[in-house]
């Protein structure tokens, strides 16, 4: 094996190694946009549900702090469906411009070719895992306040029950 062979090798092994990288990076982007939907979906059938309590609830007592918990968490699940729209909106994933490349590049040898390349692609995937970690973020902020929510109506309930025992 002369020296090229080797050095080709080794190239095609790294291109193979961002490619894969990159089908990574994407399908961790699917998933996240499918968590995502799913807790969207949740706090938007929570919604209706709250406000059906609530309805009862505010009935049933007039004490301004169970209000008052009522309605934050109320906003709490309004606020964890805003993010959730943010989360999901088209986002721009950096994409391999071909065309740029091959005018750029068209004279290089093809072990150069590939390792530009590969470097290129690791580069884009790179960015792009650091635009889905930010999102990965923001879904934990929409899972906190979903659970915010929850906790509050757990209070108000509790409240509600000492009130009317007493």
């Amino acid at each position: 094996m002369t020296s090229d062979n080797g050095a080709l090798e080794k190239a095609k092994f790294l291109y193979e190694l961002a490619l894969k990288s990159g089908e990574y990076v994407q399908k961790a982007n699917e998933r996240l946009i499918e968590k995502v939907r799913w807790f969207t979906t949740s706090a938007s059938t929570l919604v209706p549900l709250v406000l059906g309590v609530g309805y009862y609830i505010l009935r049933q007592t007039t004490n301004n702090s169970i209000f008052f918990l009522f309605f934050i968490s109320l906003i709490s699940l309004v606020s964890a469906i805003i993010i959730g729209m943010v989360i999901q909106r088209p986002t721009s994933l950096l994409v391999f411009d071909a065309q740029t490349f091959m005018n750029k590049f068209i004279n290089k040898n093809q072990i150069f070719l590939i390792e530009k390349s590969t470097a290129t692609l690791s580069d884009i995937f790179a960015l792009n895992r650091e635009t889905i970690n930010s999102k990965e973020n923001y879904l934990y902020a929409m899972i906190g306040l979903i659970c915010f929510s929850l906790l509050l109506l757990v209070i108000v309930f509790l409240t509600l029950g000492l009130t009317m025992w007493n």
